[in-house]
Parts: C-alpha cells; sequence; structure tokens
C-alpha cells in the first residue's frame, strides 16, 4: 500500500513540475515595447509621450494608464478614436510590452 501511495506521489510530483516548465511565463519587456512604440506610436502619441497631435493623451501624467492591462491591450487591439487596430499587426506580449514602456514615462 506504502508502495502505491509513493509511485502516485511521485507521478502527481512529475506532473506538476512537467506543467510548470511547459507554462511560459513572460513579463513585460519595456526596451522591446520602446522600439515597438518607435515604430507604430510616435509620429501621433510624440517620442516623449507627450502626445505630438491635438487631442493625444499624454502619456506622461499617467491618467489613462491607470487602467488595467486587460483594458489596455484591448484599446489597442480595437483601436480608439483615429488610432487604428493593432489585433493581427502585435501579438498580446508585444502589446504588453508597449503598455510597459508607456509607464517609463511617468
Amino acid at each position: 500500500m506504502k508502495v502505491k501511495r509513493t509511485v502516485g506521489m511521485i507521478t502527481l510530483l512529475l506532473s506538476m513540475g512537467a506543467f510548470l516548465f511547459a507554462t511560459k511565463v513572460s513579463a513585460a519587456d519595456p526596451r522591446n515595447g520602446a522600439k515597438i512604440y518607435n515604430i507604430h506610436c510616435t509620429n501621433c502619441h510624440g517620442s516623449n509621450g507627450a502626445g505630438a497631435m491635438p487631442g493625444m493623451p499624454d502619456f506622461r501624467r499617467g491618467q489613462s494608464l491607470f487602467k488595467n492591462n486587460a483594458f489596455l491591450v484591448k484599446a489597442l487591439e480595437e483601436g480608439r478614436g483615429i488610432m487604428p487596430a493593432y489585433r493581427g499587426l502585435l501579438t498580446t506580449q508585444e502589446m504588453l510590452d508597449v503598455i510597459a514602456h508607456l509607464r517609463t514615462f511617468q
């Protein structure tokens, strides 16, 4: 009985370990976000996030960045006002990288 229990426990631990190593967990990278921002965003939002066009948010103030990441990713995916939708152009990870970069302006 003790052997079956030990084998069961080992199997469970190995399964959990395999799951943890198979799951990709990556934090947002503001340096990669800066590269993407410079390509897609600076024309309208400015290189420092102050807004190069009238009506653009000033990311240095951070008010528009107080929203959670899911809300901000959805805004990037769908577009807002004159901002185009980036779904299909940027991955979710790249959008999170851009959001991390935007938060460095504060």
